[in-house]
């Protein structure tokens, strides 16, 4: 069993479900009478849905190369869940440089193709803060930028020029003002020289007590006229299973400051999500690492080998906030997440990995009226990723106080 932490942290006290069909409940609501829509409206409530890692690896791009950079299929069979909510947020993690070839690990770049498809499928706002970001080089960040306004999506961490980089980015959602920031630990390509009007990436290195002083605040800032502040850190150690020391410290002094939601990337695997109380009573949510949402990290994984250590690279969830503001005062009161995982599907003659809901993929083998071997050994495979990552979200008892 995992031993409580001994920190100011407390365990998620709120109610955390399995959304099995969110597309579901998207359509409930749309059948919902005039005055049931105007009771909904009058709470000034939002959900909001963040994913974890949208990786470009060669296998992926080579499949979406063959099928006329149709990037659609990447994201078809999640789509529904991710347009339910009222703003959904990713991790954008490899440049679209469309004056570059597309590539994979260890510098990524995809097409602007990529972009329109994740609009599409319902994703609102991305993060460029990550390690990657400077992949395609400082004309190929520029160049990422501008395709992903072209594609209707809005970016934070990252800029044309430090000022603009540092900018918080708000989304109005039903008369709630919601502000978005975002930092990494740092990028695999040299940043250009501390110039005003060359590009910028919102840096919080690790350890550095002046980087964490200055994104903290940037939260107070954002404080200041947003009902909801969402902050995205990459963070943390690759296929770490906890968060850290220092990933412990960040979040505290970030909620402190004014945040209330907190989305981590980068260790590629989940991590837990907690609740943190500031002092002035505000409930704060940290999602340690939302795992990949999109890579192909866990190739090679069947039901035989199912507890190999890449078999936590293919897990992931849709995480779903709703946000409630009332009397002035806005408080995260339920938590949702559907697992998903990184599955390999036959797409004309290619096999392409991408996300699928887990339960609904069980369902769709149960419900054969006959399976085969390979069938049968694919549903326990998925029901056993679906088990652990139930297991992993479940509400656990309060953590000790110091």
């Amino acid at each position: 069993m995992r031993k409580p932490f001994r920190s100011s942290y407390h365990f998620l006290a709120f109610y955390l479900a399995i959304v099995v069909q969110l597309f579901s409940l998207a359509c409930s609501r749309k059948a919902e009478s005039p005055s049931q829509q105007q009771s909904v409206a009058s709470k000034k409530q939002i959900v909001i849905a963040a994913v974890g890692d949208v990786m470009m690896p060669g296998s992926i791009q080579a499949v979406v190369r063959r099928n006329k950079y149709n990037y659609d299929l990447l994201f078809e069979k999640v789509a529904l869940d991710l347009g339910a909510a009222d703003i959904t947020f990713a991790n954008l993690e490899t440049p679209v440089d469309h004056k570059a070839k597309i590539s994979g690990y260890p510098k990524f770049n995809a097409r602007p193709e990529l972009l329109a498809a994740l609009k599409r499928s319902g994703v609102d706002i991305v993060t460029i803060a990550n390690n990657h970001v400077m992949d395609a080089g400082v004309e190929g960040l520029k160049r990422t930028i501008d395709n992903i306004t072209t594609a209707g999506l809005l970016y934070t961490g990252a800029g044309k020029t430090k000022a603009e980089a540092g900018e918080i980015k708000y989304i109005t959602a039903k008369d709630l003002f919601v502000a978005f920031l975002a930092y990494t630990y740092s990028t695999n390509e040299r940043l250009p020289k501390r110039k005003e009007k060359e590009p910028g990436v919102n840096i919080l290195r690790t350890d550095s007590k002046a980087d964490l002083s200055h994104a903290a605040e940037k939260v107070r800032e954002a404080r200041q006229s947003a009902d909801v502040v969402i902050m995205s850190l990459h963070w943390g150690d690759e296929y770490k299973t906890l968060p850290s020391r220092w990933q412990r410290q960040v979040a505290a002094e970030l909620i402190e400051a004014g945040a209330d939601i907190i989305l981590g990337h980068h260790p590629h695997v989940l991590q837990p999500i907690e609740s943190y109380t500031a002092k002035d009573g505000r409930q704060g949510v940290i999602a340690f690492s939302l795992g990949n949402f999109i890579s192909s990290q866990n190739y090679g994984v069947s039901f035989k080998n199912r507890n190999h250590k890449r078999a936590r690279r293919g897990d992931g969830i849709i995480l779903s906030l709703t946000a409630v503001k009332k009397s002035d005062r806005t408080s995260v009161t339920k938590i949702e997440f559907q697992p998903i995982w990184t599955m390999r599907e036959k797409v004309g003659a290619s096999t392409v990995a991408r996300p699928v809901s887990l339960a609904r993929e069980i369902a769709r083998l149960e419900a054969l009226p006959k399976r085969s071997k390979e069938e049968e050994n694919e549903m326990k495979l998925l029901s056993h990723r679906q088990k652990l990552i139930i297991e992993m979200f479940s509400p656990q008892p309060a953590a000790n106080m110091p």
